[in-house]
């Protein structure tokens, strides 16, 4: 047997003999969920955009999709599933949640510091929140780049949360980002 016919027997096998098998992490039903929650901001200047924002609103039907997704994936025990889950549900009652996938230009810092040249609301109704909480969560960059199927290695991630505003059921919350470079904003039906 020649060497090309070894290389080709050895390619054969390895092609065939072992098989890895790739799929999104998460499943079709959470990405669907997660896209129902996910509302798009940008802010151009000068015909580039120097802020990109995907708002995802963690309301309960988007906490309890994560959490079966997660315990699913990781294989949780029922008992730890339920932990979970009463945990986010122990959050919703006290905060409105959101992760943010952000992309700012070169230069133009992040928004979670206290020198950021943007600003984050939420609104419902007449009433105006400031957040109470902003964490940075590019350190598990990985993790939620399986949850959350928009990120690139350019965006910095965050988790949001301001006071529960309880508006009235016909009042929309409003996700707004300001700054001297532009606004914008984004509305979700509250839930």
């Amino acid at each position: 047997m020649n060497k090309s016919s070894l290389a080709i027997g050895v390619a054969a096998l390895l092609l065939t003999g072992c098989s890895v098998f790739t799929r999104s992490a998460v499943s079709d039903r959470y990405e669907n969920t997660v896209s129902k929650y996910t509302k798009h901001i940008t802010i151009e200047r000068d015909f580039t955009d120097v802020l990109s924002i995907d708002v995802v609103y963690m309301n309960p039907e988007m906490k309890k999709a994560f959490v079966d997704e997660y315990a699913k994936i990781y294989m949780l025990p029922e008992q730890e599933k339920i932990k979970m889950f009463d945990e986010q549900e122990k959050n919703a009652e006290k905060w409105e949640e959101f992760i943010l996938i952000v992309y700012s230009a070169p230069n133009l810092g992040s928004i979670d510091g206290s020198d950021s040249i943007w600003k984050l609301y939420l609104k419902a109704g007449k009433r105006t929140e400031k957040p109470v909480y902003i964490d940075d969560l590019s350190s598990q960059y990985n993790l939620m780049k399986g949850f959350f199927p928009g990120v690139d290695s350019w965006d910095r991630l965050y988790l949001v949360r301001f006071n529960k505003l309880q508006p009235h059921p016909h009042d929309r919350l409003k996700f707004m980002v300001t700054g001297v470079l532009g606004n914008g904003e984004v509305s979700f039906k509250y839930e």
